[in-house]
């Protein structure tokens, strides 16, 4: 009661004014500045129920809320609502290195700090609530944050101050001078580095450690995960070469990067293989990579999904009654593909490795270029929302599409399971996709892992398979470098790949026309076409000016280090190489995880997410990649951040520590018993009930055990009287404060 009431007494003050005047004015709401070069225009100011105290007084009591240090100072202060659940009326503080909240409702007591250098963008947004302009702080690996405001100027103002001053912290971090308060934690750290030091020099003095018999002891007892790939001197790398078979199915950006693990897999002594579809077959064995084929026509799929949408009636309407067929060859070719296998790394869009890792007795692992884990700190890829939604949304989509792929799947895989794998039916719930070891091939400096991602879930960085180093340009297009860079012109690509487009003339005409109107030249990518055209799809419908220069094919690890913005669709493969060469890249999906991506560049502030081509909007996109500083230095500092990365030997180092792991979540095979039964897969399903009374809560130290009726004590044996029986363990067993039954 002492310390709720301490809060309700600071707005009391001396007299029953001040106390009308400090409540009267918060629910007024307002803004103030703390120092005039951060602020806006003075009329703009709303006057403060507290500018009675001066900046000292202020800043003090807001170091005081926050526990923050002397160094922090107070920039500004805005009247708003946070939204969890419902909206929650408070004070947001923005510091020189922290943007904090404070509930000012009575009974609440909610307080927020969040460094700058953890969040990535602000974005102005329409509010839950009607009549307030809300604002999205975007964090880094955690789920949205949601503001309203009572107007939009005052909104936009908290937005334009919170820019300005991460930029003024990205400089800061840009440079080597060190803060006061920077410079106090260093010297602590060191210090503490120097004891731990010493402390580990003593207790290594008499004795060495052996790597071998440490490795000896891990693998005897239980399986260790690690949160660090390189957080050991120990080495995981199996002492025989393993048989491992990548298994994935789509177009040619779904292929690449398997290609880049076998060849590295390859390297490091491994037997890697690629199950996919058979056009792929001469690139997979150019590259020295064992090739197993797997049925299905990538170029049909992409197709429904371009003209129906993904998971539209329409689109789940056609793959049901079209791709029953291609479904049931994809399975039994897949199953084929694998065999012999020692290890499966799978695509998640293959379906089938997870059911023919059970089947075989063999660890598997999956790998994915879009997020396929549950989080609330990213929507699943294919139910990107126009607006963020938030934690609660992002989680349930990916309930809601695991519960869709394997309702639509779930016959024919059952069914496939019976008569190929020689395996009973299952479920989604007895498969437990989420404690599948997870290898995501994107950048963690792209998409960086959320808080809630399981240990065995690792985000590696791209495996990028480089084929440009040996590439030569044709002269032409090399020429036209030269003068474009010569004229001192900004040089652009275009190119959005082989989709399928309503008006590919129409399509090509704004593309053309944006070129001219941002004053650029252009290396035109022209891959588009209609459907139902069955001309050639690079011949373009309109003549194009000499600022625009067309190619058929160019390695992007060689033609995105000449250019100064990339424009494309947004797959995973071509958005990694634009980031990685460093350069503003703007994105207009098509379908699938194109959106996903689309969002991350916005919202890393290093480029921008094309919602629709006309001239005016492609043109504007172009002038502001190519001209915009703050762009275009956040994508020249993430390019080297990804440069810096090896995610092949990331990836790789991961396979060989979850290894252990991955073991242990194989299925024991069912056994044959005497009388014909068998024995079902042991679960553990501890189930307790509640009790009634206080007196049976007393009990609960010496339980009673409730035998389950299909493993009765009196019959002695594994299986009763029926088809299956179960062996009961402790894990089975249901715990009771009551009377044994049975």
């Amino acid at each position: 009661m002492r310390s709720q009431g301490k809060r309700g007494l600071s707005y009391l003050g001396s007299s029953p004014k001040d106390y009308y005047t400090k409540f009267s004015g918060a629910m007024a709401g307002g803004k103030r500045h703390y120092s005039e070069a951060d602020g806006l225009a003075p009329e703009s100011h709303i006057e403060d129920p507290e500018d009675d105290l001066d900046t000292v007084e202020h800043e003090r009591r807001f170091q005081q809320h926050f526990a923050l240090p002397e160094s922090e100072r107070l920039l500004a202060v805005y009247y708003c609502s946070l939204h969890r659940v419902l909206p929650l009326y408070g004070k947001a503080y923005v510091g020189t290195r922290n943007f904090c909240f404070r509930s000012l409702l009575y009974g609440t007591r909610t307080k927020m700090v969040i460094p700058f250098k953890n969040i990535l963008n602000l974005e102005k947004e329409k509010g839950f609530r009607w009549g307030y302009p809300g604002m999205v702080v975007v964090i880094r690996g955690h789920e949205e944050l949601f503001f309203d405001f009572s107007s939009n100027g005052l909104r936009d103002d908290c937005v334009v101050t919170v820019l300005r001053t991460l930029e003024a912290v990205r400089a800061l971090q840009e440079s080597v001078i060190l803060t006061p308060h920077e410079k106090k934690d260093a010297d602590a750290a060191a210090a503490e580095n120097q004891l731990l030091s010493g402390v580990r020099k003593d207790l290594h003095a008499d004795r060495d450690a052996d790597p071998s018999e440490i490795l000896s002891r891990i693998e005897s007892g239980t399986p260790m995960i690690f949160d660090d790939p390189n957080a050991s001197i120990l080495d995981f790398k199996p002492t025989k070469a393993m048989r491992i078979t990548c298994l994935t199915i789509g177009s040619r950006g779904d292929i690449q990067p398997y290609i880049a693990l076998c060849k590295g897999l390859l390297a490091d002594g491994q037997q890697p293989r690629i199950a996919t579809h058979r056009e792929f077959q001469g690139w997979v064995e150019k590259h020295g990579i064992e090739f197993a084929p797997v049925e299905g026509d990538p170029a049909e799929l992409m197709r429904v999904c371009v003209e129906n949408g993904m998971f539209t009636p329409r689109f789940l309407y056609q793959a049901t009654s079209q791709f029953r067929e291609w479904f049931d060859g994809l399975l039994t070719s897949s199953y084929e593909a694998c065999k012999g296998s020692e290890l499966i790394i799978e695509s998640p869009s293959a379906m089938a490795g997870i059911h023919i890792a059970e089947a075989l007795s063999i660890p598997y692992f999956r790998a994915f270029t879009m997020p396929w884990t549950r989080t609330r700190a990213y929507p699943h890829a294919f139910a990107v929302p126009s607006h963020k939604q938030g934690g609660a949304y992002n989680y349930m989509s990916y309930a809601f599409f695991d519960n869709l792929f394997w309702q639509i799947s779930a016959s024919q895989i059952n069914s496939w399971r019976r008569k190929h794998l020689g395996l009973k039916p299952t479920s989604l719930e007895k498969l437990q996709p989420n404690k599948v070891p997870f290898l995501y091939n994107f950048s963690p400096s792209v998409v960086v892992p959320p808080l809630d991602f399981s240990d065995w879930v690792r985000v590696t960085g791209y495996w990028f398979l480089d084929e440009g180093t040996t590439w030569t340009p044709p002269a032409d297009l090399q020429a036209f470098i030269d003068k474009a860079r010569a004229d001192k012109q900004k040089l652009v690509y275009i190119g959005f790949g082989s989709v399928t487009v309503s008006d590919p003339r129409e399509l090509t005409q704004h593309v053309v026309d944006a070129v001219l109107k941002a004053d650029v030249r252009c290396i035109l990518s022209k891959g588009w076409s209609d459907h139902f055209d069955k001309k050639d799809a690079s011949v373009p419908e309109v003549p194009l000016p000499p600022s625009v220069f067309q190619i058929r094919s160019a390695p992007h690890d060689w033609l995105f280090k000449q250019i100064d913005a990339a424009v494309h669709h947004g797959g995973a493969g071509t958005t990694g190489a634009s980031l990685r060469a460093g350069v503003p890249t703007i994105i207009k999906p098509f379908f699938g995880d194109q959106y996903f991506f689309a969002t991350r560049v916005e919202d890393l502030g290093v480029g921008i997410h094309l919602r629709k081509i006309t001239v005016n909007a492609l043109g504007k996109a172009l002038w502001i990649a190519t001209h915009d500083d703050r762009m275009r230095g956040k994508a020249r500092l993430l390019g080297e951040q990804i440069r810096n990365e090896d995610g092949v030997a990331t990836a790789i180092t991961a396979v060989y520590r979850d290894l252990d792991y991955a073991r242990t979540l194989i299925k024991k095979p069912e056994v044959k018993i005497e009388g014909g039964g068998e024995v079902e897969d042991t679960e553990e399903a501890w189930t307790f009930v509640e009790n009634d009374s206080d007196g049976d809560v007393a009990r609960l130290g010496e339980p009673e055990v409730v035998w389950p009726a299909s493993s009765s004590r009196a019959q002695g044996s594994w299986g009763g009287g029926g088809a299956y029986g179960k062996r009961t363990s402790l894990g089975s067993m249901v715990l009771r404060g009551g009377q044994r039954t049975g």
